[in-house]
């Protein structure tokens, strides 16, 4: 069984459901990595997102094709060429693709969902430094002043929040060869707008794949 063959049918449940979310400063590529013997670039790429909802399998494909063709590169996505109740497998892909002319797939898809639980200080107390350094005024003059500046503080504790953080992986295969040449996996923290996060990660994606030479630098 080749390769796209494998990752298809692994993962082929989740992805863009309520993953694709939150502010560019929360999705970032944690890590990357490319076959070191592979000099080709590609110039034709189909777009494959895995997962349950359709319309953000359309809208994650949509736009990443639309950044890779605004940086020169031809790109398709997949739920133009495969339908909605077919299986995405190495026999649909081929079938699809056929006579198109593509030289590399990109599959994406949902890797886990993590739980973080953060700690958030009140912000009522400010340390008035070390030893002999800032003591001799304001709220540390006095026991009078000092006394209820830290028993407010003391009485109202910082909180915990929980926090999402989702990790995709993205995958790109040679379509000659059937191998993986590419790998990025990326985080997305606290999510809370799928359209945000498909626009940011797309553009995160785009930027890596330029930057290790498989696709043309606009």
């Amino acid at each position: 069984m080749s390769l796209i063959n494998k990752s298809l049918c692994r993962t082929a449940a989740l992805f863009v459901t309520s993953i694709l979310l939150a502010s560019c400063a929360n999705t970032k590529i944690s890590q990357s990595w490319v076959e070191p013997d592979n000099k080709k670039s590609y110039d034709d790429l189909l777009i494959i997102g895995i997962g349950e909802s359709q319309h953000n399998r359309r809208a994650y494909e949509s736009n990443f094709v639309e950044e890779l063709m605004a940086n020169g590169a031809d790109a398709e996505a997949s739920y133009k060429l495969i339908k909605s109740n077919e299986k995405i497998d190495r026999s649909t892909v081929t079938r699809a693709i056929k006579g198109m002319g593509i030289d590399g797939v990109i599959v994406t898809h949902l890797v886990a969902v993590d739980e973080e639980t953060i700690y958030r200080p009140t912000t009522g107390y400010a340390y008035g430094g070390g030893y002999g350094v800032g003591y001799g005024g304001g709220y540390y003059g006095g026991l009078y002043s000092y006394y209820p500046h830290v028993n407010s503080y003391v009485n109202n504790p910082g909180y915990y929040t929980t926090h999402e953080t989702y990790t995709l992986e993205t995958n790109l295969y040679d379509v000659e060869s059937e191998e993986l040449v590419w790998s990025a996996r990326s985080r997305t923290f606290a999510p809370e707008s799928v359209q945000e996060v498909i626009v940011d990660l797309t553009k995160l994606l785009i930027k890596d794949l330029q930057q290790k030479n498989l696709i043309k630098k606009k």
